[in-house]
């Protein structure tokens, strides 16, 4: 379901600025109790990497997240004692200690309303569910043996751990924080709104993302494709341009506060560096 909220001037926006603190609050945590470097992806990836230059034209921060996406990396015939010593692990077992329960490829706590001291009389005996998702480069064989669920399966997770060029150091947050490039992140975000499916809410979150990252930036638009095109193939962009309409463009202009046809702009100029 899709929530609207507004800023004191009147902006749209996406997720209520609440939910966001206790989700990077989160994220801190986990940077806290880790001896492991951890990679970030997804939405706060994303944030990290455009928000200096957002705020220095929308004066504002850029949209923060809901989620917490982190990404691991696995050699594909780890033995199930060699599994059971990686920092997946180690980090499934912060996640457990701290609450969070499993759920399919992701973990989750339930977080009360009145805890976030959300004044919303429809809301105040409800949670909000924060999610925590995994994921990893590949599936060795024998993680299936010892654990149940899976993990979402990215395999440009393997770019960023084989080779540190891809790799983008947070520690104004945490010296164990890590995010993936600029042109990684852009990839992840082309690849994932088309599987989105119905939910209208995720891909309008994921193309503010993508435009933010080719937009917001100190390299020019057809740099930053030029980039990310080394990640992504021809059917890649064709699903991604399928995915989208009208509705979804036209919201994403107005969490951004970009004029109409700003969205339209940039896309064109990416599928026409593709298709011609």
């Amino acid at each position: 379901m899709l929530q609207i909220f507004l800023l004191g001037s009147g902006m749209l926006y996406l997720y209520n600025k609440k939910i966001t603190d206790i989700s990077l609050d989160s994220l801190k945590t986990f940077a806290d109790l880790t001896s492991f470097p951890i990679c970030v992806c997804g939405g706060w990836a994303v944030y990290f990497t455009i928000n200096e230059f957002f705020k220095e034209q929308k004066n504002r921060d850029y949209i923060g997240s809901q989620d917490i996406d982190i990404g691991f990396y696995l050699a594909p015939m780890m033995t199930k004692t060699e599994l059971e010593s990686t920092s997946l692990f180690k980090m499934l077992n912060i996640l457990e200690t701290n609450g969070f329960k499993p759920e399919g490829f992701r973990y989750k706590k339930d977080i009360s309303y009145a805890q976030l001291d959300i004044k919303n009389e429809k809301q105040k005996n409800k949670a909000f569910v924060l999610y925590v998702d995994i994921l990893v480069n590949s599936y060795p064989p024998s993680l299936y043996d010892i654990y149940p669920n899976c993990f979402f399966e990215v395999p440009l997770i393997e770019q960023i751990y084989t080779n540190n060029k891809y790799q983008m150091k947070i520690s104004s947050i945490s010296n164990n924080l890590f995010i993936p490039t600029r042109e990684i992140i852009t990839a992840m975000k082309i690849q994932s709104l088309p599987s989105r499916g119905n939910s209208n809410h995720k891909k309008i979150k994921d193309l503010c993302d993508l435009y933010s990252l080719l937009w917001f930036s100190k390299k020019s638009v057809h740099e930053n494709i030029d980039a990310v095109l080394n990640f992504v193939d021809v059917n890649s962009i064709k699903r991604l341009k399928d995915s989208i309409n009208k509705y979804i463009i036209l919201a994403s202009e107005g969490y951004l506060g970009e004029p109409k046809g700003s969205l339209n702009t940039v896309l064109n100029d990416l599928y026409k560096y593709v298709f011609g």
